[in-house]
């Protein structure tokens, strides 16, 4: 009955349905794009990492000589574990647009800062052993169809654009390193050697891998003291931090990702009031009849209340199947933005938008639903003839 009653006037249905889908695709893109976010930032804090570079901006760099004082505020290791320095490549495969997420590393700390990549002792031999050693992303490899052993370019887009060939020695599958690219600082500084006067050795940035969240927060302000009315003042932030700027350098997206979400819900609300209330208009003599052949009035406000419901679950699904179908086709690297994991679909999005579709759905029939139980067989009948 109500799929017959959906299928009356099939033009509206549809329109209704097709209001409901689009804003509710936009609502699960939102949601997802929030989620995703927030399980970047809890990454970020489980792994205990403070960053440390230039107060002024994060493209000066700082002298290579400060890794020495920093791990000299713990000399027994009790609040930092290892202290690795990086420097900004930039770097791209030549004859292609795209920049590739590219860091020179510090060469003995970086397997202990990175410890959830987890390097077997093969590829750390290898990568102490081969100066040219490359740990390339899974979704880099893929789109440049690298393999391990192959031998591959890139060309910095920074002063004095040097070109270094690398060796890929691990492809990189783990979580937020899926479109990294980490090779050796000694390598990079070697190249740089015969234009030193320009590109000064130095980092952008010291990674310093900390004890617990407690020696984290106190090294924070131990760093930044130890350096503060020097020319190389630095700003130490904690991973989550670091992230955030970059991530907000856009706007605050988190925030337009929910209110986003909020006009979504308003609108759907909208859509599916006005239907059901037209709805129950033209159908007021047909549930007088329902009364006049018994129908009881509870049952006359269910057919209208699942009708609204039903209405505002499949214009929901209509929105959240293509949505999810067109994440899940898509490359992972067109569903990336900085160091965010590829955008895909949250089950908590899908849940949360069916859950708004089923509030929605009973919200907009519930008063079309107590006007028909209301209803006075006579009365409805007589306006009608």
């Amino acid at each position: 009955m109500l799929m017959q009653n959906l299928r009356r006037n099939p033009l509206r249905s549809a329109l209704t349905a097709v209001a409901f889908a689009l804003p509710m695709a936009v609502f699960v893109a939102a949601i997802s794009f929030v989620v995703a976010l927030d399980r970047m930032a809890k990454a970020n804090e489980k792994a205990l990492r403070l960053g440390v570079h230039h107060k002024t901006s994060f493209t000066n760099l700082l002298p290579q000589g400060m890794r020495r004082k920093i791990e000299a505020l713990d000399p027994d290791r009790r609040r930092l574990t290892a202290v690795c320095g990086m420097r900004w490549f930039g770097g791209r495969v030549p004859n292609t647009p795209n920049d590739v997420h590219s860091m020179a590393a510090d060469v003995d700390s970086f397997p202990a800062m990175y410890s959830e990549i987890k390097l077997s002792p093969e590829v750390t031999a290898a990568w102490e052993r081969e100066r040219r050693a490359a740990l390339v992303g899974a979704e880099l490899a893929e789109e440049y169809r690298w393999k391990l052993g192959d031998r591959m370019v890139l060309e910095s887009i920074i002063p004095p654009y040097p070109r270094l060939e690398f060796i890929v020695i691990k492809i990189m599958t783990e979580s937020r390193e899926t479109r990294s690219f980490y090779f050796r600082r000694d390598y990079l500084e070697e190249s740089l050697a015969s234009a030193r006067d320009g590109n000064p050795a130095g980092v952008h940035i010291f990674w310093v891998k900390c004890a617990s969240a407690g020696a984290l927060h106190s090294l924070q302000k131990d760093i930044d003291a130890l350096f503060a009315n020097t020319p190389d003042e630095t700003k130490s932030e904690d991973e989550n931090s670091f992230v955030a700027n970059f991530t907000q350098a856009l706007g605050d997206i988190p925030g337009l990702m929910q209110a986003m979400a909020l006009v979504v819900v308003f609108i759907v609300a909208m859509v599916a009031g006005n239907t059901m209330m037209m709805s129950f208009r033209e159908r007021i003599r047909e549930l007088a009849v329902f009364k006049a052949i018994g129908f009881q009035s509870g049952r006359v406000f269910f057919i209208v209340l699942a009708e609204s419901v039903m209405l505002a679950l499949i214009g929901s699904l209509i929105g959240i199947a293509p949505t999810a179908l067109l994440l899940t086709l898509t490359p992972a690297r067109l569903r990336s933005m900085g160091p965010m994991d590829a955008l895909e679909i949250s089950p908590l999005a899908v849940v949360i938008s069916l859950l708004i579709a089923l509030l929605v759905g009973i919200g907009a029939g519930f008063w079309p639903a107590y006007q028909a139980m209301r209803l006075r067989t006579v009365d409805a009948l007589r306006r009608i003839a």
